[in-house]
């Protein structure tokens, strides 16, 4: 588990990076709420791009997204171009 102190709109945000550095093809990240763990919507689409790329899903329990599923990418990306 990794849990950041310091506010999501900050650029330097160690415990995203070590989880990051971390993941591993195959696992899925959970959050409270996608707001938390991007600083805006460009660096949300960009980590959600990234974790895709290194095969790893993102699960919002607040925002029910779940990219594991293409419903879940289907949905997130509506979100973004809407936002």
């Amino acid at each position: 588990m990794f849990q950041e102190k310091a506010s999501g709109a900050k650029v330097r945000r160690p415990e995203l990076s070590k989880l990051l550095e971390h993941i591993r093809e195959g696992d899925t990240v959970g959050v409270w709420k996608l707001d938390r763990l991007g600083r805006s919507l460009d660096h949300l689409v960009d980590l959600v791009t990234t974790l895709e790329r290194r095969s790893v899903g993102l699960i919002s329990l607040n925002d029910t997204i779940d990219t594991t599923t293409v419903q879940g990418r289907f949905i997130f990306r509506i979100f973004a171009i809407l936002a």
